[in-house]
């Protein structure tokens, strides 16, 4: 681990204990919590990135630039303080806290289930709670902490987020990327069971089988494995996207895909799907720490 992963090591521990410390006052807390996601949040050294993303991506000026940030890095604080309430997160807090304009999707995954592509948005564990406490049996696909250097800092906190979401999955459990017969396994499984699988797609990488998808004038390849399992199962595919509004609770974006489509019309309809939610709320997704790394397409007009 060099210099700067344990410095994100150590500010990510202090993070959490931080937000645990909020999790024993009175009261749901949701300023307190935005406020040390703001202060406090590990990605908060990427401020001067998620800024120039935001101006990239926007055309915003430097001031309304850091205003999203700071939307963003609150967001996270909200994250940090919710892991603790993760046990008492039942229908009933569902009901009361999470709002969607698609309840027909909802009732689809209930009956149907099938891969639920989402992505990272801080909050992407609570949308396993969400679904299974919906009434909709689900699967996670997640990387393990194992082998991850941050083990020793955050693995207190890690256990409480797999842990204790998975609790709250109605049936399925997390399926992790370093063990992959037991992923084909478990796919296999809960696609036949017309169980839900929520994986998380948008993470940028190298290389890949398939053409670079496209979003806010980027373009870079991600990769393809659960979708092609998906397709190859036929298997209904979902896009939803979690993410809290300014007064702490929750709102589910959901779209149905309309097949037939390949594994490359699917991921590009998920980025899609992901640059229309974030013209309303544009510190919904967590990837805009990345965002301005990525290329630029030599053809920014095209979609």
């Amino acid at each position: 681990m060099d210099d700067k992963q344990l410095a994100f090591a150590l500010a990510s521990q202090r993070f959490f204990r931080g937000a645990q410390w909020l999790s024993h006052l009175p009261g749901a807390n949701f300023r307190l919590a935005r406020r040390w996601g703001r202060l406090a949040s590990p990605y908060k050294a990427d401020l001067p990135a998620l800024m120039q993303s935001y101006m990239q991506a926007y055309g915003a000026r430097a001031e309304v630039a850091n205003a999203l940030s700071q939307q963003w890095l609150a967001s996270h604080g909200l994250f940090a303080r919710s892991i603790f309430d993760y046990h008492r997160m039942d229908a009933d807090w569902v009901r009361q806290h999470m709002q969607t304009d698609q309840p027909d999707i909802l009732q689809s995954l209930r009956e149907q289930g099938g891969l639920v592509l989402t992505y990272h948005s801080h909050h992407h564990n609570t949308l396993g709670i969400v679904l299974g406490q919906s009434g909709v049996p689900t699967w996670g696909v997640a990387a393990t902490e194992k082998a991850s250097p941050m083990a020793p800092y955050t693995g207190r906190f890690m256990r409480i987020i797999n842990g204790q979401s998975e609790a709250k999955f109605a049936g399925g459990r997390y399926l992790f990327t370093d063990e992959p017969r037991a992923l084909l396994r478990g796919l296999k499984q809960a696609f036949e069971s017309k169980h839900a699988v929520i994986s998380l797609c948008d993470n940028p990488t190298p290389t890949s089988d398939h053409p670079p998808v496209r979003f806010m004038g980027r373009c870079f390849h991600v990769g393809a494995g659960v979708v092609e399992q998906a397709l190859a199962h036929s298997t209904p595919i979902t896009l939803a996207l979690l993410c809290p509004d300014l007064l702490g609770s929750y709102r589910l974006h959901l779209k149905k895909m309309h097949m037939p489509l390949n594994a490359h019309q699917v991921l590009q309809a998920y980025f899609d799907f992901l640059a229309t939610v974030v013209q309303q709320t544009p510190w919904a997704w967590q990837g805009w720490h990345w965002y301005s790394g990525l290329a630029v397409c030599e053809h920014p007009s095209t979609p």
